[in-house]
C-alpha cells in the first residue's frame, strides 16, 4: 500500500522503519477507499492501533526546529512493518479481547494502587495522630505516678524519722 503511493501523499521514512502519511486528506481521500470499506482516517488509525502500530510525534524540541511543511505529517510504527521485509508481516497481529482486557485490568489495578495509597496515607496519619494522643496520655500519667511516688517517698521518710526518733527516745528512756 506505501509503496504504491504517491509519495507526496504516503511514504516509508528514511530509514523504513516506519511510515509518514504527508497529506491525510488525501490519503482519506483517493488510498483509504482502494483498500478499505471507508475513507476515514481516524478508523484507519485506530485500526493500525488494534494491530500495535504506534502513532510517532515529531515535536521540536527547539522553536527554531519547527518545520511547518512537516508538522502536519502524521507517522506511524510497528516493529514489524519495515520497507522490504515483507516476511515479517505475518507476525503483525490484531491485539485480542484477552489484550485490551488486560491493559483495561492494568489501568483497573493503577487505580486500585492510587486509592491504596491514598487510604495508606490516611491511615498512616491517622495513626500518627493516636500514636502522639497515646504518647501524651502516657507522659502525664508517668508525670502522675512520678508525683505521687515523691509524696509517698516523702511520707516514709517522715515515717522513717519519727520511728527513728521515738527509737531513740525509747533508748534514751531506758537508760
Amino acid at each position: 500500500m506505501i509503496d504504491r503511493c504517491d509519495p507526496e501523499i504516503a511514504t516509508w521514512s528514511s530509514q523504513g522503519d516506519n511510515f509518514v502519511v504527508k497529506n491525510v486528506e488525501k490519503f482519506a481521500a483517493t488510498v483509504l477507499p482502494q483498500y478499505f470499506k471507508h475513507s476515514n482516517f481516524s478508523s484507519f488509525a485506530r485500526q493500525l492501533n488494534f494491530y500495535g502500530f504506534r502513532k510517532l510525534k515529531a515535536e521540536p524540541i527547539l522553536t527554531a526546529d519547527f518545520d511547518a511543511r512537516t508538522a502536519c505529517y502524521v507517522r506511524f510504527y510497528h516493529e514489524k512493518f519495515q520497507k522490504d521485509k515483507p516476511e515479517l508481516l505475518p507476525q503483525i497481529k490484531r491485539a485480542t479481547k484477552s489484550d485490551m482486557q488486560s491493559k483495561d485490568d492494568v489501568e483497573s489495578l493503577k487505580m486500585e494502587i492510587s486509592n491504596l495509597k491514598e487510604c495508606m496515607a490516611a491511615m498512616t496519619a491517622e495513626y500518627d495522630r493516636k500514636l502522639a494522643e497515646v504518647s501524651f496520655d502516657c507522659n502525664r500519667r508517668i508525670a502522675s505516678i512520678s508525683g505521687d511516688y515523691e509524696k509517698l517517698a516523702m511520707v516514709v521518710q517522715q515515717l522513717l524519722t519519727k520511728d527513728q526518733t521515738a527509737s531513740a527516745a525509747a533508748a534514751a528512756a531506758a537508760t
